[in-house]
């Protein structure tokens, strides 16, 4: 693996063009546009500040270091909003997508409470080496910036974002396509590093981040036809659901 400042601008930029043609399928509403065009754009923002943060990887606690440490707090905090809507807006539920926005907001609510408590407030004696108490700083990893992130109760914060990002969108009727395919590529780059080539886990946090831009461009309308599940793979119970409710 070979990771470069350029690698993350470039990828920012890729984000940006996506996010903007996703906003413009008029086929769909303001708001599915705007969930799937927020959820790229999200990630996008991430390699913009990894982009800046090589420069100045490993002066922790201080300076620009400090700055960009503190906005990807607040980055990872807000991931649940950002991806959980998005991944929601495929289901057959029309109302999955309020649902899902209304749960994101809460638990990305609840994260950045946790980055404003004391660091010394943790579920258990585990010593986190992605967030938990410790000094936030964005660093030099084997391959890969990485991230120390500050906060109270950094596991209820870590497996609540890989909740949101790898596994919410199982909670929505007829919605298994686009759940399967972010939950299979968010174990491939969070976990699959850190088991093949020993990174940290904040490092693998920051791999998934730049591998976020690609991953999240499967809601670009394209690639809508591979992820809408189809009429026909509605189960008879569905359909004679949906036609009494109607």
């Amino acid at each position: 693996m070979c990771f470069s400042a350029n690698m993350s601008l470039s990828l920012g930029v890729a984000g940006v063009i996506a996010s903007s043609i996703t906003f413009s399928d008029k086929s769909e509403s303001f708001w599915v546009r705007m969930a799937r065009t927020f959820a790229i754009f999200h990630f996008s923002l991430m390699e913009f500040i990894q982009y800046f943060a090589y420069p100045v990887a490993d002066q922790c606690g201080y300076g620009t270091n400090l700055w960009l440490s503190e906005l990807s707090t607040y980055h990872i905090a807000l991931q649940a909003f950002a991806i959980m809507p998005a991944l929601a807006t495929y289901s057959a539920d029309p109302n999955a997508l309020k649902r899902a926005t209304q749960l994101g907001a809460t638990l990305s609510g609840l994260f950045i409470m946790c980055s404003f408590l004391p660091q010394k407030w943790q579920l258990s004696d585990i010593a986190p080496n992605f967030i938990g108490d410790m000094v936030s700083c964005l660093f030099m990893g084997k391959y890969h910036i990485g991230y120390h992130i500050g906060s109270a109760y950094g596991l209820f914060v870590t497996w609540g974002s890989l909740f949101g990002l790898a596994l919410s969108g199982f909670l929505w009727k007829q919605n298994h396509r686009i759940a399967t395919y972010h939950c299979v590529m968010a174990v491939a780059t969070l976990f699959m590093p850190q088991w093949l080539f020993g990174v940290t886990t904040g490092e693998a946090a920051a791999i998934y981040c730049l591998f976020s831009i690609p991953i999240t461009m499967s809601f670009m309308p394209y690639f809508k036809r591979f992820f809408q599940t189809r009429s026909s793979e509605f189960s008879d119970s569905d359909g004679l659901k949906t036609a009494y409710q109607s």
